[in-house]
């Protein structure tokens, strides 16, 4: 130990009184920080998954500069001799070195913690991948040491050994990527996957990066870096010193085939993992564990996957990954039961799959230096009792996190005894003159709810198509005008114990060029019809302009004139009612809104409320989401409106404004009489009917049954123009899914959501931290550096007034 101490002592000092290792922690810490914030601000995105993205490969340059010194230095410089004659062994002079230069490295890493301060001050981080990537480039920085290090004892020429631990380093890298290692299988069927397994860096250090701690990839980083240490061992103690250099390649040769072999055996043993992330996104949930236990009959999950030599390179090992999903739910319920099958094996099982919906699709591989398509089969089918099997048709890496919500999902409404029933009520598609056939504007809203296991039926609130009786949730999206007795049947359906969804806005917006060629923005005022029943219940849609300084930039196709052609480009555009709510401005104890990333509440309206009426009919108000403090009022004036214009007036309101409200409770009968509808011939019968004493659920409609009311004031954040940006597909599945499924499913889903944004950021705050991210570590550096150089020659003039007196 006291020999370690001395070696480690030595080799630290060799660091730390050099200019060299100054410049290469500063060096890396601007490529390293710069690199990150040139587009974090741009990005907004609240982690570090650009930063571990670039890190291997800056790890692979600087790392190698560190240790070509490690031993060509001492040979070159003929201090090895002094190195034997000190009373320890080679094993001792190997481990200190590596210890050193693995301390060094640590602290050059951890000057970039100042990443995660930034990241904790402009938002709310998920640690877990922080921590796992960090751990992650640890392992990274002790495998290329310990290579390097090896390396550098074989060579006296320092640019040498850095040459060629620096090919190894990114030869290692690159058999772990898919090109590499599908363009070697196309060649030698098996040896690029082979490689990407048993010597590849990228796939088992991604793993760490994403939050997740596989025993796997730690004991393949450990592994290698002990061998390349017991064969830098063997190289000091035997080979520098010529003793039967044959031995010796036989040995290195046998050390590495062993840990080849050893980290490709690792593959198909089941070893535990760690999720580190906060919402244990790669954990079995408490509410999937829930639902499997609650299983009275038995399912089964059946497995179709092409063999795995038909697999390209990236999916070798999906099979395995989809079979440890399906064995912890098989752990958690003995009604859970599933198998494996390759259709390939069975010619007369492939017609029938095909009935089912489940036929090969088309991957893209590289075959003998030619991109090709192999189709392949990865498909899960779930079949429960006699009703009609779900199908999970494709099944990817890509995929592989959303698997979890998509079986549960699926298991779940397999166990209903009938589909939730939707009403829906949205404009009908229209014509266009540019397009072949009607287009509708809430296509993707159908597919949302109907992906989501919702059955889904459009209505348009009149006397021949009313309501359905079996519905539970009923959906109004941009209701235009509605009737009075329109609205007496939706407080009906309301009153009835069931849920309501309105989304409806004030104002929607024309954009155009001008003569200048600069981009305006045209109001077109909505009818909001619907206040008129909504201030009864204490809420009402603002008929004002909402504008919010926190806002997102649009891209539009504009034509332009270029010469004689008129072409289509596309122009960024930044009005403040794109508006964007970030999470700080959403409620995090529903479920609802708790995990959603971002909104972006287009053209939207601010909602108004009544507190004291509210109170008066007992019904309690949740806000789901607000706007942002820099949000405004503006009262409607007729014409275009310019960006630059946009401004707050010192009379206009100021935010933060309700945006989203969730009203529950007994909502009160706010019609004395049934209004007719305005198709009806017999106006004089109907004017003055009683309600009729039937709701929907047989009783008095006089005694209303709690239900909830669920009010948006943006319907084109749901139209097509929105609904796929950020979470706004997601809160629509989610507030459809608690109104009719409950919320066991939400909890499931939210795990999908893993991106974070930041805040709103002023310019003096980005200027602020991108500075500080990119300067202040460095300037550390050369400060202490510059104290310590100041400090030793101090002690160096008093050492030498010493020994002339």
């Amino acid at each position: 130990m006291r020999g370690l101490k001395a070696v480690l002592k030595r080799e630290l000092a060799s660091y730390f009184n050099a200019p060299v290792a100054y410049v290469f922690a500063v060096v890396f810490l601007l490529v390293a920080n710069g690199l990150f914030m040139t587009t974090f601000f741009l990005a907004g995105l609240c982690d570090m998954r650009s930063f571990f993205q670039t890190l291997p490969l800056l790890l692979l340059v600087f790392i190698p500069a560190l240790t070509m010194r490690l031993w060509a230095e001492e040979r070159r410089s003929g201090t090895l001799a002094l190195l034997y004659s000190l009373p320890t062994s080679s094993g001792t002079l190997v481990l200190g070195k590596f210890l050193a230069a693995f301390f060094f490295s640590l602290l050059t890493l951890a000057s970039t913690f100042i990443i995660p301060v930034m990241l904790a001050a402009l938002g709310d981080p998920d640690w877990g991948p922080i921590w796992g990537g960090y751990l992650g480039a640890a392992l990274l920085v002790a495998f290329l040491i310990s290579l390097g290090q090896a390396v550098s004892a074989f060579f006296l020429d320092q640019i040498v050994a850095f040459i060629i631990a620096l090919v190894a380093g990114f030869v290692s890298y690159l058999v772990g990527t898919d090109l590499i290692s599908t363009s070697l299988d196309s060649w030698l069927p098996g040896v690029g996957s082979f490689l990407r397994q048993a010597l590849g860096l990228s796939p088992h250090f991604s793993s760490l990066a994403k939050g997740v701690l596989p025993l796997r990839d730690v004991l393949f980083f450990l592994s290698y870096t002990v061998g390349f240490l017991i064969l830098n061992a063997f190289t000091v103690s035997g080979f520098l010193r010529y003793f039967e250099r044959k031995s010796f390649y036989v040995g290195a040769v046998f050390l590495l085939g062993g840990l080849l072999f050893f980290n490709a055996a690792l593959v198909n043993v089941k070893l535990p993992r760690f999720d580190l992330t906060e919402e244990k996104i790669y954990t079995v949930s408490p509410a999937a564990q829930k639902v499997l236990k609650r299983l009275e009959v038995p399912i089964k999950v059946t497995y179709y996957v092409s063999p795995k030599e038909q697999l390209p390179a990236p999916m070798k090992t999906i099979a395995r990954d989809v079979t440890d999903i399906l064995a912890e739910f098989a752990a958690l319920s003995p009604k859970f039961t599933y198998r494996i099958v390759d259709p390939t094996k069975d010619p007369e099982l492939i017609p029938k799959l095909r009935q089912k919906g489940i036929v090969p699709f088309a991957v893209q591989t590289i075959e003998r230096d030619e991109v090709s398509v192999r189709r392949i089969y990865s498909a899960l089918s779930i079949s429960y009792l006699d009703k009609k099997e779900e199908i999970i048709p494709e099944i990817m890496p890509d995929n592989l996190g959303t698997l979890e919500y998509d079986l549960i999902a699926r298991i779940y409404k397999l166990t209903l005894k009938e589909k939730p029933l939707v009403a829906l009520m949205v404009p009908a598609p229209t014509a266009s003159p540019f397009m072949m056939g009607p287009q509708d504007p809430y296509r993707t809203l159908r597919d949302v709810l109907s992906y989501s296991g919702l059955e889904l039926r459009n209505i348009s609130l009149t006397a021949q198509d009313p309501i359905p009786e079996k519905a539970k949730l009923l959906l109004i999206v941009e209701p235009k005008e509605l009737n009075d007795r329109q609205l007496y049947e939706i407080e009906r359906f309301l009153r009835s114990g069931r849920s309501v969804i309105i989304a409806a806005q004030g104002f929607k917006y024309a954009y155009n060029p001008d003569p200048e060629g600069e981009i305006v923005a045209y109001p077109l005022k909505e009818p909001l019809t619907v206040n008129k029943w909504l201030k009864r219940l204490g809420v009402e849609i603002d008929e004002r302009h909402l504008f919010d300084e926190q806002s997102v930039v649009l891209a539009l196709s504009v034509p332009r004139r270029i010469g004689m052609f008129t072409a289509i480009i596309r122009q960024p555009v930044r009005f403040p009612m794109q508006i964007q709510v970030l999470p700080p401005q959403m409620n995090q104890k529903l479920s609802v809104t708790s995990r959603l990333s971002a909104l972006l509440y287009l053209w939207g309206s601010a909602l108004k409320l009544d507190e004291e009426k509210l109170a008066k009919l007992g019904l309690e108000a949740e806000e789901l989401f607000h706007s942002s403090p820099r949000s405004w009022l503006h009262p409607y004036s007729p014409g275009p409106l310019k960006a630059e214009t946009l401004a707050p007036a010192p009379k206009d309101p100021k935010g933060p404004f309700p945006l989203a409200l969730m009203l529950s409770g007994r909502f009160p009968r706010t019609f004395e009489k049934v209004p007719p509808w305005p198709e009806e011939k017999d106006q004089k019968k109907k004017v003055g009917e009683k309600e009729p004493p039937n709701n929907g659920s047989g009783k008095d409609a006089l005694s209303s049954k709690k239900s909830r009311l669920v009010l948006v004031g943006s319907s084109e954040m749901f139209a097509e123009s929105a609904i796929q940006a950020f979470s706004n597909a997601v809160f629509l599945a989610n507030l459809a899914e608690s109104l009719t499924l409950g919320e066991e499913l939400l909890y499931i889903r939210a795990k999908t959501q893993v991106q974070r944004y930041l805040r709103e950021v002023s310019d003096r705050e980005k200027f602020f931290w991108r500075i500080l991210v990119m300067f202040g570590p460095p300037a550390v550096w050369v400060l202490f550096g510059g104290v310590h150089a100041v400090r030793r020659r101090r002690r160096r003039e008093k050492y030498l007034r010493r020994r002339a007196r």
